[in-house]
């Protein structure tokens, strides 16, 4: 996290988990050389604390603007609420991300000339998963245009704070590693009282970020005493955890935002916080409503932390919490950990007071055994509430135990790559870990190597002497596979997002195919290019090869098909019918596994289908139903295909008709983590994003629930390795289970 004090710019900050995303001073420079100057909030006319000793704060809140250049009224409605923001002379203004819809070039610049001159310097911005979720550029472009995504600031005796919890490539948030950063800041704030400003709404029914709890345990010692979010387009205030945070609706939907006026009464100083809404015309007077107020000052004492002793059962899980002394109700219910990116309004259970204490229990029935999560929430007469979460381990009959474990640290977010007993991680704190999957008990690494922010997965040589490896640096490395010493580099200007496709060819050892971005490269097996093509607008997911041609899954809702000799383009096909190039992205093939059927048809998949085309023409073979972009398909020896919905269906088609064998419901939601086939029975195994693993029967679609692994997320395909299980998680922790 990087402070900053008004009228100064900034010229770095320090690395996080996002690895290299720092920006410099050579950074800001290149910004003003374009032409826009610098990053907003560089050099930001906000009064510093003493310049406001006799005045009030005084500023405004948007977010969810979804600039788009082809929206021409979104873009005349934002005008004019910029115009009205410049018109009430602000000190600051805050936006809660969602900048625009995609993130792209173009998109940037249409919103920065929405701006005028003299407010540009006064914006501070934080991303939202518009800017990420498509994000192959790893926050490089926000950052160009908009500067940093995480830092913090002081004006009128308060400390702002900019808090980026978006992760590249996938929709919900996580603050992870951030938060000792987080911590630190606020550990030298000390005693002034801070905002957060952010994306993602938090507490209560929101479930957009899977570690808000660890969040709320952060922030609990610091005077935190306000959040500012968006992401759901609507207004809302909610209280918790001394907190009051207001949740504002999108400018993208009207001329919308927030005013916010420093107020000093009885109880101290307080920010008076009011929705504005434009009238239809400029000489309309706007309505304003009166929406909350955020207390600056300290209150009279500091609430307890709940206490929370579980007692888990087969049915049910009985609870006893120690709430503060002022609670007047008190409940709970178990996390809902299927839930991901989004909110939940299921019930929750009242408890019984007994004294200092209450209790109660919380069903189970049909809830998986392993590791789940309690969540209580007490509250007081005055309608604060304060939340606060347990680990759990649920009892039950599971085939899956844990063999092993190995903390890697940072995120697991790639597919693991698998050569025999050895298993290869890469997480995105830079380090990449290799691991003899045969060993028992303790576990340590092979050996570790660092090739930069990984998020994407490794593969091995066909020989399996190498690993290569990509990095969000711009590095494509070769590593042996013996000792992890890096054998050959491979340099490219853009990060590396996607997994490298190692691929047999007639005549020589192979080809290794990887794109960074827009750009398609073919390798040889020692590292040398024997070609470039481009790829329109952008790519994520990975190639497949038959070994005359390669197939990769555009940005422009296109897949395309290269000649393996020559990188020349031969044809493509358009997978969507979206008009604009934002849905043209966004439901076309930019992130699909591209697979190559024994058949020999080729699959792209995208949100709406899966397409199985010819692989000399282009043309459509057959289309199946479903939103199979995230998860790999597998093909089956006996001629079925296994496709997995993000919505964690199911589906077994013929490889040469498409016709559906059967289809069942198996997981909540899976996302880039698809399924793997026992050697030993058939069956496979899939986790859902949320950690939830199923057994599934290729033959006929019985599905078998075996338990909950743990808790992270998530977005990594399992492998078999050694008769185990090897599965990755969003913790930085990667297990291996006996099944």
């Amino acid at each position: 996290m990087e402070h900053t004090t008004p009228n100064r710019p900034v010229t770095e900050t320090p690395l996080t988990r996002r690895g290299f995303l720092g920006v410099t001073t050579a950074g800001i420079a290149l910004g003003a050389a374009a032409g826009w100057g610098p990053w907003p909030g560089g050099e930001m006319a906000s009064a510093s604390t003493e310049e406001t000793s006799e005045g009030a704060l005084r500023f405004a809140v948007l977010t969810d603007t979804h600039a788009n250049e082809d929206e021409s009224a979104r873009m005349t409605n934002l005008r004019r609420v910029f115009a009205a923001i410049e018109a009430e002379d602000p000190q600051f203004v805050l936006h809660c991300g969602d900048i625009t819809d995609y993130g792209s070039d173009d998109a940037f610049e249409a919103y920065r000339d929405l701006i005028p001159a003299a407010l540009w310097s006064r914006l501070r911005h934080v991303p939202g998963n518009h800017e990420i979720r498509w994000d192959t550029s790893a926050r490089r472009r926000f950052q160009h245009w908009l500067g940093p995504t995480s830092y913090g600031f002081d004006a009128g005796g308060v400390h702002f704070m900019a808090l980026d919890p978006t992760q590249l490539l996938q929709e919900p948030g996580l603050f992870a590693d951030d938060l000792a950063a987080l911590k630190e800041e606020l550990s030298e704030v000390k005693d002034r009282p801070s905002i957060l400003f952010l994306h993602y709404p938090l507490g209560g029914a929101n479930y957009y970020v899977n570690d808000t709890d660890a969040l709320l345990r952060t922030i609990a010692p610091f005077p935190v005493r306000g959040i500012f979010a968006g992401h759901r387009h609507l207004n809302e205030v909610d209280r918790f955890n001394g907190l009051t945070q207001v949740t504002t609706n999108a400018a993208r939907q009207g001329p919308f935002y927030l005013r916010v006026t420093e107020r000093r009464g009885q109880q101290g100083r307080a920010l008076h916080v009011e929705h504005v809404t434009l009238g239809t015309t400029d000489a309309d007077v706007p309505t304003v409503e009166s929406l909350a107020e955020i207390p600056l000052e300290a209150p009279s004492r500091r609430t307890e932390a709940i206490r929370i002793a579980p007692r888990p059962g087969d049915t049910e899980i009985a609870l006893t919490a120690v709430p503060d002394r002022t609670a007047v109700s008190v409940e709970a219910r178990l996390h809902p950990q299927a839930v991901f990116g989004a909110r939940d309004e299921t019930a929750w259970i009242p408890l019984v007071a007994r004294g200092r204490s209450w209790h109660g229990a919380v069903d189970r029935t049909g809830v998986a055994a392993g590791a789940q999560r309690v969540q209580v929430r007490a509250v007081d007469a005055s309608g604060m509430r304060r939340e606060e979460w347990a680990e759990v381990e649920l009892p039950g009959s599971t085939r899956a135990r844990l063999a092993w474990e190995l903390d890697i640290g940072g995120q697991l977010q790639g597919a693991l790559a698998v050569n025999g007993t050895t298993v290869v991680a890469c997480s995105t704190s830079g380090r990449v870990t290799a691991v003899d999957a045969s060993r028992r008990g303790r576990v340590r690494p092979l050996w570790t190597a660092d090739a930069g922010a990984v998020h994407r997965g490794a593969a091995f040589t066909p020989d399996g002497n190498r690993v290569v490896v990509p990095g969000a640096d711009g590095r494509l490395l070769a590593l042996d596979a013996r000792s992890g010493h890096a054998v050959w580099t491979s340099h490219f200007d853009k990060p590396v997002l996607t997994t490298p496709l190692v691929a047999g060819t007639d005549g020589d050892d192979g080809r290794i195919l990887i794109s960074a971005e827009d750009t398609l490269r073919c390798l040889d097996l020692d590292g040398a290019t024997l070609w470039e093509a481009p790829v329109p607008v952008r790519t994520a997911g990975r190639a497949a090869c038959d070994g005359d041609r390669v197939y990769v899954g555009a940005g422009d809702g296109r897949g395309y098909a290269y000649d393996l000799r020559t990188g020349a383009v031969l044809w493509s096909v358009l997978t969507t019918d979206r008009p604009d190039r934002y849905r043209q992205l966004i439901y076309g093939p930019w992130d699909d596994w591209v697979e190559v059927l024994p058949t020999g048809a080729v699959v792209f998949s995208t949100v709406v289908d899966a397409i199985a085309v010819d692989p000399r023409t282009g043309e459509e073979i057959w289309r199946s139903p479903g939103s199979y972009i995230f998860a790999p398909s597998l093909p089956l020896a006996d001629g079925g295909l296994l496709l997995t919905s993000e919505w964690g269906v199911v589906t077994v088609v013929d490889q040469a008709t498409g016709a559906t064998r059967w289809s069942a419901q198996a997981v909540p939601r899976v996302v880039n983590a698809g399924p793997v086939i026992d050697p030993r029975t058939g069956a496979a195994w899939l986790v859902s994003v949320g950690g939830l693993l199923a057994e599934v029967r290729p033959t006929d679609g019985v599905v078998t629930i075996d338990r909950q692994l743990f808790t992270a997320n998530t977005f990594s395909t399992p492998v078999m390795a050694a008769d185990k299980l090897v599965v990755a998680a969003q913790d930085g922790v990667l297990r291996a289970f006996t099944v």
